[in-house]
């Protein structure tokens, strides 16, 4: 009894340990779940070897109660042939058998008492085990479920930051190549006022030489 009640209490602190620790990366749920069927196991084992001494005291007890009533059928026997020392000593036979029936008697209800309250505690275990398993199943869900949200938005975050600093940098080389363009169009854009003057210097030409024409007439 007391070895289960350690076992019991060393479930006990396990769950809470491991559901204390279940954001520890370091930790094993898995591993603290193995324990726990390890220890139930033994559990098991101890209320097994309850039962079975149980059985054996009650198969103790049929025997002495078998050899108790085979000396009481020797004393009638003996009884009825007139031998009383004989039948004295069968009764005395009989009658340590039964004291030792009795005593085995005592003990099965004492090993049954024993015996229900280890399967009740065992049962205990096992709800405890279910239930720790089913958070630590929870909990492993849990934590896959976040690490594949972080790494999503790792992923978008790095994407994200990809194409700003790809918009940065064709934005910036656009800038360069407008720039270029520009000191290009300056340098081949024309002089206005040399044009201007060129045109007026030519419109002067042609006025005077129509001038000179119409003065001097058509030498055709």
């Amino acid at each position: 009894m007391k070895r289960i009640r350690e076992i019991s209490e060393q479930i006990r602190e396990n769950i809470n340990q491991f559901l204390e620790a279940a954001d520890d990366a370091e930790v094993s749920l898995d591993k603290a779940i193995v324990d726990m069927k390890e220890r139930l196991a033994e559990a098991k084992e101890l209320v097994a070897t309850a039962i079975a001494d149980e059985q054996r005291l009650k198969c103790a007890y049929q025997e002495a109660i078998g050899t108790a009533k085979v000396w009481g059928e020797k004393a009638d026997a003996a009884l009825q042939n007139r031998d009383i020392a004989r039948a004295g000593e069968a009764r005395q036979r009989k009658q340590q058998h039964l004291n030792v029936a009795e005593g085995y008697e005592r003990q099965i209800v004492a090993q049954e008492a024993v015996v229900a309250s280890l399967k009740t505690a065992l049962h205990q275990f096992y709800q405890q085990f279910q239930n720790a398993a089913v958070q630590a199943e929870t909990l492993s869900h849990r934590r896959k479920q976040a690490e594949a949200r972080t790494e999503l938005h790792k992923l978008i975050a790095a994407a994200e930051n990809t194409i700003s600093t790809s918009f940065e940098q064709a934005k910036q080389k656009l800038k360069a190549i407008e720039e270029k363009a520009e000191v290009w169009e300056n340098q081949n854009r024309p002089d206005v006022s040399k044009v201007e003057k060129n045109v007026s210097d030519s419109n002067l030409d042609q006025t005077l030489a129509e001038l000179k024409s119409d003065v001097l007439g058509n030498d055709d």
